[in-house]
């Protein structure tokens, strides 16, 4: 089966392959584009002002994150300013090449870099915390055949704290592909919070990659969820390399029928007295297929570290399938580290329980469900982001 979705990546790739000697970005070197303009199915701009207001990008952007927080907002790949927020004492360039190193290098990441449409760098100055979450919001169409892929990179400096929200959005008839990549350096001491969403198309596909380097002293968060699409790929890796940072790492899946996630952390413990803790979870119904792939690598150097990652996977259907495969890699002899998998169906003594007190079977399987998949929301810090995915995962699951 790993060789099945293995072929599935490489074929993607393949028919990206003519798309690089059309890069935007490798033709003016990542400079400047100037000012852009609103989108159509037709010409890409919407020449009055009542096509965009009634548009479904419009109505799509007013309905997400409204007076949340500080928005960033790309159009099928492309970042529109008159639509964004400003941030006071944050500096936000348009990314340029040259912060192309990854944590564990793979072929998506590269591909990124190369064809990468737009992209944003953020810099958190030293000594501030951001007020409110910034929240990246990409809508997309999804054209057929049309790629849509942006390359970020987000520095929060020394004693700072930041919340990052990725949200990728496409029209339920999205037919293309979704290129995304994200690269965060967190500073001694600072504190980082990272949430990425992705809701595509029933037919889009989506593959992204993203690196996080985590400094002395400092804590990161991050919250991975693959909520909709026909074939998403997404890898995070993370390095711990520098004493006493900690890292959670975290992630919910859910594939519905016809649908293919597949899911991969890499983390490395790089420095001594790290501490790190993962829980990734997969709810698969009908037929579809789900894959997590998870390392956490111990350094030699890396003495009393304290790394544990937990995967547990519900089949909700007859012909679901998920594919596990946690490892750990140790070379320091100091550690306290654990790994473990669980695969199974809903416990029919939980729900005959529930039965006991008055509840139907139905609903009793529902809450067993919800609960399951309710844990991973739970990490969320963010009651609105929070909330937003607990009313996602009760959309999934209310079919079954």
């Amino acid at each position: 089966m790993a060789g099945s979705l293995e072929h599935k990546i490489t074929a993607v790739l393949s028919q990206l392959q003519a798309s690089t000697q059309y890069s935007k970005w490798m033709q003016a070197h990542g400079h400047y584009r100037g000012p852009f303009t609103l989108p159509t199915r037709k010409s890409g701009a919407f020449q009055k002002s009542k096509d965009w207001k009634e548009s479904v990008f419009a109505k799509m952007i007013e309905a997400l994150w409204n007076n949340d927080g500080y928005r960033l907002i790309f159009i099928n790949g492309e970042f529109h300013s008159q639509l964004s927020d400003s941030i006071e004492g944050v500096d936000i360039l348009r990314f340029e090449q040259g912060h192309n190193e990854t944590v564990t290098p793979n072929a998506i990441a590269e591909l990124v870099d190369a064809i990468a449409k737009d992209g944003l760098w953020i810099n958190v100055p030293a000594k501030r915390h951001i007020d409110k979450p910034i929240y990246l919001l990409h809508c997309n169409d999804g054209k057929v055949g049309e790629v849509a892929s942006v390359r970020h990179h987000i520095k929060v400096n020394e004693q700072s704290s930041c919340q990052l929200v990725e949200h990728y959005i496409s029209l339920m008839d999205a037919n293309g592909l979704t290129l995304s990549r994200l690269s965060t350096e967190i500073g001694d001491g600072a504190q980082f919070e990272h949430v990425k969403l992705i809701e595509e198309g029933r037919n889009q596909e989506h593959l992204a990659h993203n690196d996080m380097i985590i400094g002395r002293d400092a804590n990161a968060k991050s919250s991975t969820f693959l909520l909709s699409g026909r074939f998403i790929s997404h890898q995070l890796s993370g390095e711990l390399c520098h004493p006493a940072s900690e890292v959670s790492l975290n992630s919910l899946v859910l594939p519905m029928s016809g649908e293919c996630f597949d899911t991969r952390t890499f983390l490395h413990h790089g420095a001594p007295r790290c501490q790190s803790e993962q829980l990734h979870k997969i709810v698969a119904q009908g037929e579809s297929l789900a894959v997590f792939d998870g390392m956490i690598y111990v350094n030699q150097v890396a003495q009393k570290t304290d790394g544990q990652m937990n995967n547990h996977n519900l089949l909700l259907g007859e012909k679901s399938q998920v594919n596990t495969n946690p490892k750990l890699e140790i070379y320091a002899d100091d550690v306290k580290c654990s790994h473990g998998a669980t695969i199974g169906q809903i416990d029919p003594e939980q729900v005959f329980y529930l039965q006991a007190r008055g509840i139907s079977k139905l609903l009793a399987q529902q809450i067993i469900m919800k609960a399951f998949a309710a844990q991973v929301a739970g990490k969320v810090s963010m009651d609105n982001v929070r909330q937003y995915v607990l009313q996602r995962i009760e959309q999934r699951l209310e079919s079954v």
